[in-house]
């Protein structure tokens, strides 16, 4: 369904927010983009992650990892992906 909204939070210099996301593809590209971002690493062997994952769908970056993700949005944003 290309309305369901779901969200990561993101930490960055002790400040949480949350990032909004329209359907499901879209953030299962973006939530494989962070994961890599961030070298996070889940083993092929277990279950599929749920969608959304409460105890894996949060992220602290760092201002460079912020900016690059920030730059992936917008790029999905204009390719209106």
């Amino acid at each position: 369904m290309q309305n369901e909204e779901f969200e990561f939070e993101i930490y960055h210099n002790g400040v949480r927010f949350k990032a909004p996301v329209k359907g499901k593809e879209r953030f299962l590209r973006e939530r494989a983009f962070l994961d890599n971002l961030v070298g996070a690493y889940f083993a092929p062997h277990l279950l599929p992650r749920p969608v959304p994952d409460p105890s894996g769908d949060f992220y602290m970056l760092d201002v460079q990892q912020l900016e690059t993700y920030s730059a992936f949005r917008k790029k999905q944003e204009q390719q209106g992906i």
